[in-house]
Protein backbone atom coordinates (compact mmCIF):
# COMPACT_ATOMS: atom_id res chain seq x y z
CA UNK A 1 0.00 0.00 0.00
CA UNK A 2 0.91 3.68 -0.27
CA UNK A 3 0.78 5.51 3.07
CA UNK A 4 1.12 9.21 3.82
CA UNK A 5 1.56 10.19 7.49
CA UNK A 6 0.53 13.65 8.75
CA UNK A 7 2.90 14.51 11.60
CA UNK A 8 5.47 11.87 10.66
CA UNK A 9 8.20 13.22 12.96
CA UNK A 10 6.19 12.57 16.11
CA UNK A 11 7.43 9.73 18.32
CA UNK A 12 4.50 7.41 17.55
CA UNK A 13 4.12 8.14 13.83
CA UNK A 14 7.86 8.00 13.14
CA UNK A 15 7.97 4.50 14.63
CA UNK A 16 4.84 3.48 12.71
CA UNK A 17 6.36 4.81 9.48
CA UNK A 18 9.43 2.62 10.01
CA UNK A 19 7.28 -0.44 10.69
CA UNK A 20 5.25 0.12 7.50
CA UNK A 21 8.37 0.78 5.43
CA UNK A 22 10.13 -2.34 6.76
CA UNK A 23 7.08 -4.39 5.72
CA UNK A 24 7.48 -3.25 2.12
CA UNK A 25 4.90 -0.48 1.96
CA UNK A 26 5.60 2.85 0.25
CA UNK A 27 5.64 5.53 2.92
CA UNK A 28 5.80 9.33 2.78
CA UNK A 29 4.90 12.00 5.27
CA UNK A 30 4.74 15.66 6.21
CA UNK A 31 5.75 17.64 9.28
CA UNK A 32 7.40 20.87 10.39
CA UNK A 33 10.91 21.57 9.13
CA UNK A 34 12.77 21.40 12.46
CA UNK A 35 14.73 18.28 13.36
CA UNK A 36 13.35 15.80 15.88
CA UNK A 37 15.36 13.27 17.87
CA UNK A 38 12.95 10.56 16.71
CA UNK A 39 14.56 10.69 13.24
CA UNK A 40 18.23 10.37 14.15
CA UNK A 41 18.52 7.06 12.33
CA UNK A 42 18.39 6.81 8.56
CA UNK A 43 15.46 5.16 6.87
CA UNK A 44 14.17 5.47 3.26
CA UNK A 45 11.11 7.63 3.80
CA UNK A 46 10.55 10.95 2.06
CA UNK A 47 9.45 13.73 4.40
CA UNK A 48 7.86 16.88 3.00
CA UNK A 49 7.14 20.11 4.81
CA UNK A 50 3.81 21.89 4.77
CA UNK A 51 4.89 24.31 2.03
CA UNK A 52 5.79 21.66 -0.56
CA UNK A 53 3.33 18.80 -0.01
CA UNK A 54 2.23 16.70 -2.94
CA UNK A 55 -1.06 15.12 -1.89
CA UNK A 56 -3.08 12.81 -4.10
CA UNK A 57 -5.93 10.32 -3.86
CA UNK A 58 -3.53 7.41 -4.41
CA UNK A 59 -2.35 7.52 -0.80
CA UNK A 60 -3.99 6.29 2.37
CA UNK A 61 -3.53 9.07 4.92
CA UNK A 62 -2.76 8.48 8.60
CA UNK A 63 -3.48 11.52 10.78
CA UNK A 64 -1.32 12.02 13.87
CA UNK A 65 -3.02 12.99 17.14
CA UNK A 66 -1.51 16.49 17.04
CA UNK A 67 -2.98 17.17 13.57
CA UNK A 68 -6.61 16.15 13.99
CA UNK A 69 -7.80 19.75 13.54
CA UNK A 70 -5.07 20.88 11.14
CA UNK A 71 -5.94 22.51 7.81
CA UNK A 72 -4.24 19.66 5.94
CA UNK A 73 -6.55 17.16 7.64
CA UNK A 74 -9.56 19.25 6.68
CA UNK A 75 -8.32 19.35 3.07
CA UNK A 76 -7.96 15.54 3.03
CA UNK A 77 -11.49 15.22 4.38
CA UNK A 78 -12.91 17.68 1.85
CA UNK A 79 -11.19 15.88 -1.01
CA UNK A 80 -12.68 12.61 0.24
CA UNK A 81 -9.29 10.91 0.30
CA UNK A 82 -9.05 7.67 2.24
CA UNK A 83 -7.72 8.35 5.73
CA UNK A 84 -7.76 7.20 9.36
CA UNK A 85 -6.74 8.82 12.61
CA UNK A 86 -3.68 7.20 14.20
CA UNK A 87 -5.43 5.10 16.89
CA UNK A 88 -8.10 3.90 14.48
CA UNK A 89 -5.44 2.91 11.97
CA UNK A 90 -3.56 0.86 14.56
CA UNK A 91 -6.77 -0.88 15.58
CA UNK A 92 -7.47 -1.82 11.96
CA UNK A 93 -3.94 -2.61 10.75
CA UNK A 94 -2.97 -4.77 13.74
CA UNK A 95 -6.44 -6.27 14.32
CA UNK A 96 -5.15 -9.84 13.98
CA UNK A 97 -2.39 -9.35 16.58
CA UNK A 98 -2.45 -10.02 20.31
CA UNK A 99 -2.22 -6.49 21.75
CA UNK A 100 0.10 -5.63 24.64
CA UNK A 101 -0.47 -2.05 25.85
CA UNK A 102 1.88 -0.23 28.22
CA UNK A 103 0.28 2.71 30.02
CA UNK A 104 1.00 5.05 32.91
CA UNK A 105 2.04 8.62 33.52
CA UNK A 106 5.74 7.78 33.22
CA UNK A 107 8.07 4.94 32.32
CA UNK A 108 6.17 3.78 29.23
CA UNK A 109 8.98 4.07 26.69
CA UNK A 110 11.63 2.34 28.81
CA UNK A 111 9.23 -0.45 29.78
CA UNK A 112 7.99 -0.99 26.22
CA UNK A 113 11.58 -1.38 25.09
CA UNK A 114 12.24 -3.81 27.94
CA UNK A 115 9.33 -6.02 26.85
CA UNK A 116 10.39 -5.77 23.21
CA UNK A 117 13.88 -6.90 24.24
CA UNK A 118 12.43 -9.84 26.20
CA UNK A 119 10.18 -10.81 23.24
CA UNK A 120 12.24 -10.10 20.08
CA UNK A 121 9.74 -11.97 17.89
CA UNK A 122 7.01 -9.40 18.64
CA UNK A 123 6.22 -6.22 16.71
CA UNK A 124 6.70 -3.12 18.84
CA UNK A 125 6.00 0.58 18.42
CA UNK A 126 8.28 2.41 20.87
CA UNK A 127 7.90 6.01 22.02
CA UNK A 128 11.41 7.20 21.17
CA UNK A 129 10.70 6.68 17.47
CA UNK A 130 12.25 3.20 17.38
CA UNK A 131 10.47 0.00 16.42
CA UNK A 132 10.69 -3.76 16.13
CA UNK A 133 9.08 -6.08 13.60
CA UNK A 134 8.73 -9.77 14.43
CA UNK A 135 6.92 -12.86 13.22
CA UNK A 136 5.09 -13.55 16.49
CA UNK A 137 1.42 -12.57 16.75
CA UNK A 138 2.08 -9.95 19.47
CA UNK A 139 1.85 -6.20 18.89
CA UNK A 140 3.00 -3.96 21.71
CA UNK A 141 2.74 -0.22 21.99
CA UNK A 142 2.74 2.65 24.42
CA UNK A 143 -0.85 3.61 25.08
CA UNK A 144 -1.01 7.29 25.95
CA UNK A 145 -3.80 8.65 28.11
CA UNK A 146 -3.75 12.17 26.62
CA UNK A 147 -7.18 12.99 25.17
CA UNK A 148 -8.16 9.44 26.16
CA UNK A 149 -6.32 8.00 23.17
CA UNK A 150 -5.78 4.69 24.96
CA UNK A 151 -9.54 4.18 25.29
CA UNK A 152 -9.55 3.30 21.59
CA UNK A 153 -7.77 0.06 22.47
CA UNK A 154 -8.94 -3.22 24.02
CA UNK A 155 -5.67 -5.05 24.70
CA UNK A 156 -5.12 -8.69 25.53
CA UNK A 157 -2.66 -7.57 28.23
CA UNK A 158 -2.30 -4.07 29.60
CA UNK A 159 0.45 -2.96 31.97
CA UNK A 160 -0.22 0.10 34.16
CA UNK A 161 2.99 1.45 35.69
CA UNK A 162 1.63 4.38 37.72
CA UNK A 163 -1.12 6.99 37.75
CA UNK A 164 0.23 10.44 38.63
CA UNK A 165 -2.10 13.27 37.61
CA UNK A 166 -0.99 14.95 34.38
CA UNK A 167 -2.21 16.61 31.15
CA UNK A 168 -3.97 19.35 33.08
CA UNK A 169 -5.16 21.01 29.86
CA UNK A 170 -7.38 18.00 29.09
CA UNK A 171 -8.16 16.26 32.39
CA UNK A 172 -9.68 18.98 34.56
CA UNK A 173 -9.51 16.99 37.81
CA UNK A 174 -7.38 14.24 39.30
CA UNK A 175 -10.51 12.09 39.62
CA UNK A 176 -11.23 12.44 35.90
CA UNK A 177 -7.68 11.39 35.10
CA UNK A 178 -7.83 8.30 37.32
CA UNK A 179 -11.28 7.35 35.98
CA UNK A 180 -9.86 7.11 32.46
CA UNK A 181 -7.20 4.67 33.63
CA UNK A 182 -9.82 2.56 35.41
CA UNK A 183 -11.88 2.42 32.24
CA UNK A 184 -8.77 1.36 30.30
CA UNK A 185 -8.11 -1.41 32.83
CA UNK A 186 -11.69 -2.61 32.42
CA UNK A 187 -11.20 -2.77 28.65
CA UNK A 188 -8.23 -5.13 29.04
CA UNK A 189 -8.54 -8.91 29.16
CA UNK A 190 -5.61 -9.16 31.60
CA UNK A 191 -4.28 -6.15 33.48
CA UNK A 192 -0.92 -6.04 35.29
CA UNK A 193 -0.59 -3.09 37.68
CA UNK A 194 1.81 -1.58 40.18
CA UNK A 195 -0.18 -2.46 43.28
CA UNK A 196 2.00 -0.29 45.53
CA UNK A 197 0.71 2.84 43.79
CA UNK A 198 -2.65 1.84 42.29
CA UNK A 199 -5.55 0.87 44.56
CA UNK A 200 -7.96 -0.46 41.92
CA UNK A 201 -8.62 -4.21 42.04
CA UNK A 202 -10.68 -6.63 39.94
CA UNK A 203 -10.67 -10.33 39.11
CA UNK A 204 -8.69 -9.84 35.88
CA UNK A 205 -5.99 -7.75 37.57
CA UNK A 206 -2.54 -9.03 38.63
CA UNK A 207 -0.73 -6.76 41.09
CA UNK A 208 2.99 -6.48 41.75
CA UNK A 209 5.11 -4.54 44.20
CA UNK A 210 7.22 -4.74 47.34
CA UNK A 211 4.18 -4.63 49.60
CA UNK A 212 3.13 -8.09 50.83
CA UNK A 213 -0.49 -7.47 49.83
CA UNK A 214 0.39 -7.81 46.13
CA UNK A 215 -0.05 -10.96 44.05
CA UNK A 216 3.63 -10.93 43.08
CA UNK A 217 6.23 -9.52 45.48
CA UNK A 218 9.75 -8.46 44.54
CA UNK A 219 12.75 -7.06 46.39
CA UNK A 220 15.32 -4.56 45.18
CA UNK A 221 18.92 -4.02 46.22
CA UNK A 222 21.47 -1.86 44.42
CA UNK A 223 20.50 -2.59 40.83
CA UNK A 224 19.30 -6.15 41.43
CA UNK A 225 15.69 -7.37 41.44
CA UNK A 226 14.68 -10.64 43.05
CA UNK A 227 11.29 -12.00 41.96
CA UNK A 228 9.83 -15.51 42.04
CA UNK A 229 13.11 -16.81 43.51
CA UNK A 230 15.14 -15.44 40.56
CA UNK A 231 17.55 -12.49 40.68
CA UNK A 232 18.07 -10.17 37.71
CA UNK A 233 20.58 -7.39 37.10
CA UNK A 234 18.95 -4.15 35.95
CA UNK A 235 20.44 -2.12 33.10
CA UNK A 236 20.18 0.98 35.31
CA UNK A 237 20.01 1.49 39.05
CA UNK A 238 16.92 3.03 40.65
CA UNK A 239 13.82 1.72 42.39
CA UNK A 240 11.45 3.16 39.77
CA UNK A 241 13.33 1.30 37.03
CA UNK A 242 12.96 -1.83 39.16
CA UNK A 243 9.17 -1.40 39.05
CA UNK A 244 9.35 -0.93 35.28
CA UNK A 245 11.40 -4.12 34.93
CA UNK A 246 9.07 -6.18 37.13
CA UNK A 247 6.04 -5.05 35.11
CA UNK A 248 7.82 -5.98 31.88
CA UNK A 249 8.93 -9.31 33.39
CA UNK A 250 5.38 -10.30 34.35
CA UNK A 251 4.06 -9.46 30.86
CA UNK A 252 6.80 -11.61 29.35
CA UNK A 253 5.98 -14.47 31.75
CA UNK A 254 2.29 -14.27 30.81
CA UNK A 255 3.43 -14.76 27.21
CA UNK A 256 5.45 -17.86 28.20
CA UNK A 257 8.95 -16.37 27.99
CA UNK A 258 11.39 -18.36 30.15
CA UNK A 259 13.54 -16.84 32.91
CA UNK A 260 16.81 -17.82 31.22
CA UNK A 261 15.64 -16.10 28.02
CA UNK A 262 14.79 -12.92 29.93
CA UNK A 263 18.13 -12.99 31.74
CA UNK A 264 20.07 -13.41 28.50
CA UNK A 265 18.08 -10.93 26.42
CA UNK A 266 18.20 -8.17 29.05
CA UNK A 267 21.99 -8.21 28.77
CA UNK A 268 21.47 -6.78 25.27
CA UNK A 269 19.04 -4.10 26.47
CA UNK A 270 19.84 -0.48 25.66
CA UNK A 271 17.94 2.46 27.10
CA UNK A 272 15.69 4.31 24.63
CA UNK A 273 16.82 7.60 23.17
CA UNK A 274 16.65 10.48 25.65
CA UNK A 275 16.06 8.14 28.57
CA UNK A 276 18.99 8.44 30.98
CA UNK A 277 21.27 8.91 27.96
CA UNK A 278 24.77 9.23 29.45
CA UNK A 279 28.00 10.59 27.99
CA UNK A 280 31.29 10.97 29.83
CA UNK A 281 33.08 14.28 29.27
CA UNK A 282 36.35 14.15 31.19
CA UNK A 283 35.44 13.79 34.87
CA UNK A 284 31.84 14.80 34.15
CA UNK A 285 28.85 12.58 33.42
CA UNK A 286 26.39 14.41 31.15
CA UNK A 287 22.85 13.01 30.98
CA UNK A 288 19.85 13.72 28.75
CA UNK A 289 16.40 12.57 29.79
CA UNK A 290 12.83 13.20 28.64
CA UNK A 291 11.67 13.72 32.26
CA UNK A 292 9.22 16.63 32.55
CA UNK A 293 6.63 15.61 35.16
CA UNK A 294 7.68 16.21 38.80
CA UNK A 295 7.54 12.48 39.58
CA UNK A 296 9.83 11.75 36.62
CA UNK A 297 12.39 14.30 37.77
CA UNK A 298 12.28 12.73 41.24
CA UNK A 299 12.97 9.34 39.63
CA UNK A 300 16.01 10.75 37.86
CA UNK A 301 17.33 12.36 41.03
CA UNK A 302 16.97 9.13 43.03
CA UNK A 303 18.77 7.18 40.30
CA UNK A 304 21.60 9.74 40.34
CA UNK A 305 21.97 9.42 44.10
CA UNK A 306 22.24 5.65 43.79
CA UNK A 307 24.59 5.63 40.80
CA UNK A 308 26.73 8.68 41.60
CA UNK A 309 26.50 9.07 45.39
CA UNK A 310 29.60 11.24 45.79
CA UNK A 311 29.26 13.53 42.78
CA UNK A 312 27.74 17.00 42.71
CA UNK A 313 24.43 16.91 40.84
CA UNK A 314 23.40 19.79 38.55
CA UNK A 315 20.13 20.10 36.62
CA UNK A 316 19.15 22.12 33.55
CA UNK A 317 15.36 21.85 33.35
CA UNK A 318 13.08 22.69 30.43
CA UNK A 319 9.42 22.97 31.55
CA UNK A 320 6.92 21.42 29.13
CA UNK A 321 3.59 23.23 28.63
CA UNK A 322 2.43 26.22 30.62
CA UNK A 323 -0.55 24.42 32.15
CA UNK A 324 1.67 21.71 33.65
CA UNK A 325 4.19 24.24 34.98
CA UNK A 326 1.45 26.36 36.56
CA UNK A 327 -0.27 23.42 38.26
CA UNK A 328 2.90 21.76 39.56
CA UNK A 329 5.09 24.82 40.20
CA UNK A 330 5.38 24.12 43.94
CA UNK A 331 6.19 20.45 43.29
CA UNK A 332 8.91 21.49 40.85
CA UNK A 333 10.36 23.87 43.44
CA UNK A 334 10.51 21.13 46.06
CA UNK A 335 12.09 18.54 43.76
CA UNK A 336 14.59 20.84 42.03
CA UNK A 337 15.89 22.00 45.42
CA UNK A 338 17.43 18.57 45.89
CA UNK A 339 20.01 19.28 43.17
CA UNK A 340 23.21 21.08 44.12
CA UNK A 341 22.58 23.58 41.32
CA UNK A 342 19.68 24.19 38.95
CA UNK A 343 19.20 26.29 35.81
CA UNK A 344 16.08 26.84 33.70
CA UNK A 345 15.79 26.43 29.96
CA UNK A 346 13.09 28.32 28.01
CA UNK A 347 9.67 26.71 28.35
CA UNK A 348 8.64 24.36 25.56
CA UNK A 349 5.12 25.41 24.70
CA UNK A 350 2.56 23.36 22.83
CA UNK A 351 0.10 23.87 20.01
CA UNK A 352 -2.54 22.65 22.45
CA UNK A 353 -2.38 25.87 24.52
CA UNK A 354 -2.07 29.66 24.10
CA UNK A 355 1.36 30.89 25.08
CA UNK A 356 1.23 33.50 27.86
CA UNK A 357 4.67 35.07 28.20
CA UNK A 358 3.64 37.15 31.22
CA UNK A 359 2.50 34.06 33.14
CA UNK A 360 5.60 32.15 32.05
CA UNK A 361 7.87 34.88 33.43
CA UNK A 362 5.90 34.97 36.67
CA UNK A 363 6.25 31.20 37.11
CA UNK A 364 9.97 31.34 36.36
CA UNK A 365 10.40 34.02 39.03
CA UNK A 366 8.51 31.77 41.44
CA UNK A 367 10.88 28.88 40.71
CA UNK A 368 13.73 31.26 41.42
CA UNK A 369 16.54 29.68 39.38
CA UNK A 370 18.84 31.41 36.88
CA UNK A 371 18.42 30.92 33.13
CA UNK A 372 20.77 28.55 31.34
CA UNK A 373 22.97 30.52 28.94
CA UNK A 374 26.19 30.26 26.97
CA UNK A 375 28.01 31.80 29.94
CA UNK A 376 26.55 29.18 32.30
CA UNK A 377 27.49 26.49 29.81
CA UNK A 378 31.11 27.69 29.79
CA UNK A 379 31.23 27.85 33.59
CA UNK A 380 29.84 24.36 33.96
CA UNK A 381 32.32 22.94 31.46
CA UNK A 382 35.18 23.84 33.84
CA UNK A 383 33.72 21.98 36.81
CA UNK A 384 35.22 18.66 37.86
CA UNK A 385 33.59 15.44 39.00
CA UNK A 386 29.94 16.43 38.47
CA UNK A 387 26.80 14.91 37.01
CA UNK A 388 25.02 17.33 34.70
CA UNK A 389 21.42 16.55 33.68
CA UNK A 390 19.47 18.07 30.80
CA UNK A 391 15.82 17.29 31.57
CA UNK A 392 12.69 18.05 29.53
CA UNK A 393 10.34 16.82 26.82
CA UNK A 394 10.95 19.59 24.28
CA UNK A 395 14.19 20.62 22.58
CA UNK A 396 16.51 20.44 25.60
CA UNK A 397 18.39 17.65 23.81
CA UNK A 398 19.84 20.36 21.55
CA UNK A 399 21.44 21.99 24.58
CA UNK A 400 22.69 18.56 25.67
CA UNK A 401 24.27 17.96 22.26
CA UNK A 402 25.76 21.47 22.11
CA UNK A 403 27.27 21.06 25.57
CA UNK A 404 28.90 17.75 24.65
CA UNK A 405 30.24 19.09 21.36
CA UNK A 406 31.62 22.26 22.94
CA UNK A 407 33.22 20.28 25.74
CA UNK A 408 34.91 17.89 23.34
CA UNK A 409 36.03 20.74 21.09
CA UNK A 410 37.59 22.57 24.05
CA UNK A 411 39.43 19.39 25.03
CA UNK A 412 41.12 19.13 21.61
Amino acid sequence: MLFYLIGIKGSALSALAKILSSQGHIVKGVDVEEDFYTLNEHYPIKIENFSNMKLSKSYFYIIGNAYVNHSVTKYIQNMKYHFAYYPMFLTWFFKDKKWISIAGTSGKTTTTKMIATMIPQATALIGDGSYQVGKEDCFMLESCEYKNTFLNYHPYISLILNINYDHIDFFKTREEYEASFIQFMQQSKICVINGDEIAYRDEHILTFGRNENNDVIFSYDSGKVTILRKTFDLPIKGIKYAYDFVGAYLVAKLLNVKDFQIQYRMKQFKMPKRRFECTQCGSQWVISDYAHHPEEIQTIYEALVEQYPHKKKICIFEPHTLTRLKYFVEDYKTILKQFDECYLYPLFSSARETHNIVLEQELYRNLGYPIYSSLVQKQLSHKKDIVLCFLGAGVIDRAFTAYKNNYLRDEE
